[in-house]
């Protein structure tokens, strides 16, 4: 008796390990679902000194690389020209060489917007770089496993009057049956030279007329499940509070036919809404009302005394994920996460992307960094104040 008894205990006991075992693989490996995408949007990506005397880019992304890399599509605004011919510039007028974004699609960045306040900093010539550097890169990814998608410049800039007469550039793309809708577009540039190049609505009364009718025009002409809204915002920098008059504007793009608003260029994260519909309670659209800076050199040195200045913020960003489903012709999102990243510099004067959580905290106390550690646990306490609300519509 006493051996049949262990034999049935143990035959249970495997039959529930395996059920389980399956059971909750099947609950959380969303990314297998073959009717679901997953995406991951980033902030700014930007290069000041800090960032390009660094000897190996790369490192930049290893602390967010597992995500990055592993969602189907990864956001990201390249907030500078991008143009070999020219060196690496500074800030007031912006100019990477390509081997500094390379690093950020090697890590699996492959949507990208380039149309923001600094797109025209090298004018015409910067714009004809870049242009053709989109153009290298789309060529060269075309045929492999994960293709990268560009927005942001005219679709033609062969010279100011083609520009002129071309249509603004968007890109689609297809995964898993869900197919998304991709425009980048900028509402102010640091200078009105070649705007014409350029996805640019200005953020007046007229501009933000215009670009409601582009975006419900290009959701009728080309159907899609998502719409996504790369929107380089005109409003004031290193601002958390956003202004009734902006919310209203996005809910209006939402309105037109945009499933999500991914706005930048405040340098600072910003409030997150998800979006439930109000008839089957299921978040289907979302509004980011800035992700902050994802790299950049704004806090190289850390201001222990004040952590809760403004320009603190510069060095803090939000990397959001969301899982797209789709389900009788109707798309819903779930997984969906706001985590909080940080830039660190290294002992070796590397511009690091971290993020910042509990393991992150944990490696600073370990290794006997306690003035940085509370510096963090401050920056991070300030980034939960910032509002991540679900809201009807």
């Amino acid at each position: 008796m006493a051996k049949k008894h262990f034999f049935q205990i143990s035959l249970f006991l495997l039959t529930f390990f395996i059920f389980f075992s399956c059971k909750t693989t099947e609950q959380t490996d969303s990314k297998k679902n073959p009717n679901s995408v997953n995406l991951v949007f980033l902030g700014d990506v930007m290069a000041h000194t800090g960032n390009f005397i660094m000897k190996d880019y790369n490192v930049i992304w290893d602390g967010i690389r597992d995500e990055t890399k592993n969602a189907d599509f990864t956001f990201a605004n390249i907030e500078a020209p991008v143009c070999d011919d020219l060196p690496f510039m500074n800030y007031p007028n912006f100019n990477m060489k390509s081997s500094y974004p390379q690093a950020a699609i090697d890590a699996g960045i492959n949507v990208i917007t380039v149309a923001n306040n600094h797109t025209n900093d090298q004018f015409e010539h910067g714009i004809k770089g870049t242009y053709s550097w989109t153009k290298n890169i789309s060529e060269k990814y075309k045929d492999t496993n994960r293709p990268i998608y560009f927005s942001g410049l005219k679709q033609n800039v062969s010279s100011i009057q083609d520009a002129s007469n071309s249509e603004c550039s968007f890109a689609t793309f297809e995964k898993n049956g869900i197919k998304i809708l991709f425009l980048g577009v900028t509402q102010l540039l640091n200078t009105p030279s070649q705007n014409q190049m350029i996805n640019f609505f200005p953020g007046t009364k007229s501009g933000n007329k215009k670009l409601l009718q582009t975006v419900k025009k290009l959701r009728q002409e080309n159907p899609c499940d998502l719409f996504v809204l790369a929107l380089h915002s005109d409003e004031p920098e290193y601002v958390l509070k956003i202004k009734n008059s902006r919310r209203e504007f996005y809910n209006e793009l939402i309105n037109e036919g945009v499933d999500i608003i991914w706005a930048n260029h405040p340098h600072t994260p910003r409030e997150v809404n998800w979006i439930k519909n109000s008839q089957n309670k299921k978040i289907n659209k979302a509004i980011f009302f800035a992700n902050g800076n994802t790299i950049s050199s704004q806090r190289y040195n850390i201001n222990f005394e004040n952590p809760s200045n403004m320009r603190e913020y510069t060095g803090d960003g939000f990397l959001i994920s969301v899982n797209v489903s789709k389900k009788n012709g109707n798309i819903f999102f779930d997984d969906c996460n706001v985590q909080f990243i940080t830039n660190i510099v290294d002992k070796n004067k590397n511009v690091l992307i971290k993020k910042l959580d509990k393991n992150f905290l944990e490696e600073l106390e370990k290794t006997e960094q306690h003035k940085l550690k509370k510096y963090f646990e401050q920056r991070e306490n300030l980034l939960k104040q910032i509002e991540v609300k679900t809201i009807c519509q």
